[in-house]
């Protein structure tokens, strides 16, 4: 009879949770983070999702997916160009407004609810009574912005308060009366480093400061020069966007599309032409501007902008070096129709 104990039971390899968050900068796809989570509590506890482990994460394009029993939302990897699974940890099932990159807006027309949610943790924020008519939304920090030409609504996440105001130019400016009474009709606004800076129709930049009954607007410089103007006549849209810490003035000037970008100069109060980016890429939607990642970030064309497509699964690679575009079409189950309105906005784990 053979005496030799025998062999203890060999069990699959383990690694130390401790190690984990540096196996989880080199995984090039989102449902390889997830499954590395889904392993065991210690895993899950070592991954939170946050830019320390999610920066080798290339863009997402956040689309629409239906199938016989719902509605939901799902994620388009972009070098791979292919659909991956996608559940929300807070499922989604309202309209998708907008995106910061890492959290985006959606709407309840039936319940006029409008909500935050992180698209990672799943962490929402709901705010009910939401105003209904609006152009688009803008996330600024704890701030949530409803837009109209010349009106904002605008609620902090942290109260849940709405208030509703047109925006007017200070007292003391030395525009004040050149539009109606100092009544301006502003089309865009955007947080950059903390200061609120709003776009009005004729192209100038102001600054707001949100007070409980007014928006009041402060001039920075004067008219826009020939330039500003010229891309104004060629474009019917125009937004304000950000990069680098910089107010941007982006006009979409063709279908094709195109664009003509100027930076602003601080020091003498006026938009500049920029025909560089300094290898950093901007990303928009139907909304308009969504967010920005530096140089060489994984899986993208540096001094380019990518546009979701409205009515098409895919996206557009806009060229500042050529002036090039390129339409990138993406075919998946569950897509909408061709030609159907659709909102695709973007989802930049690497900004988490």
């Amino acid at each position: 009879m053979d005496k030799r104990p025998a062999a203890a039971a060999v069990g699959p390899p383990y690694l130390p949770a401790e190690l984990i968050p540096d196996i989880a900068r080199h995984l090039k796809t989102l449902q390889d983070f997830f499954s590395l989570r889904a392993a065991c509590r210690a895993y899950c506890a070592a991954l939170p999702p946050s830019r320390a482990v999610l920066a080798a994460q290339p863009p997402h394009l956040l689309v629409p997916q239906h199938s016989p029993s719902r509605s939901q939302l799902a994620l388009v990897h972009l070098p791979r160009r292919l659909l991956l699974r996608f559940r929300e940890p807070s499922p989604i099932s309202s309209a998708v407004l907008a995106s910061d990159g890492a959290r985006v807006v959606t709407y309840d027309h039936l319940a006029r609810e409008l909500a935050v949610t992180h698209l990672l943790s799943g962490e929402r924020v709901r705010v009910p009574d939401a105003p209904s008519l609006f152009s688009h939304a803008v996330l600024a920090g704890d701030l949530v912005l409803l837009i109209a030409p010349g009106w904002v609504h605008y609620c902090r996440l942290s109260d849940g308060r709405w208030r509703g105001e047109y925006c007017r130019l200070r007292d003391d400016s030395p525009w004040r009366g050149a539009f109606f009474n100092g009544l301006h009709m502003m089309v865009d606004m955007r947080s950059v480093n903390g200061v609120l800076y709003v776009l009005l129709n004729t192209c100038q930049l102001a600054v707001a400061e949100l007070l409980d009954n007014k928006v009041e607007l402060v001039l920075l410089g004067g008219e826009v020069d020939e330039y500003v103007r010229n891309a104004w006549m060629e474009s019917k849209i125009f937004m304000l966007g950000e990069c680098a810490g910089e107010p941007l003035l982006i006009f979409k000037v063709s279908t094709e599309p195109a664009y003509k970008l100027f930076r602003w100069k601080s020091g003498e109060d006026r938009w500049v032409k920029a025909t560089s980016l300094g290898r950093r890429t901007l990303f928009m939607s139907s909304n308009g501007f969504d967010a920005w990642l530096g140089p060489d970030s994984p899986g993208v064309r540096g001094d380019c902008i990518y546009e979701a497509l409205p009515r098409a699964a895919g996206w557009s690679e806009y060229s500042l070096v050529d002036g090039t575009s390129e339409l990138i079409g993406i075919e998946y189950q569950g897509a909408p129709e061709v030609d159907v309105a659709r909102t695709q906005v973007w989802m930049l784990p690497s900004l988490f």
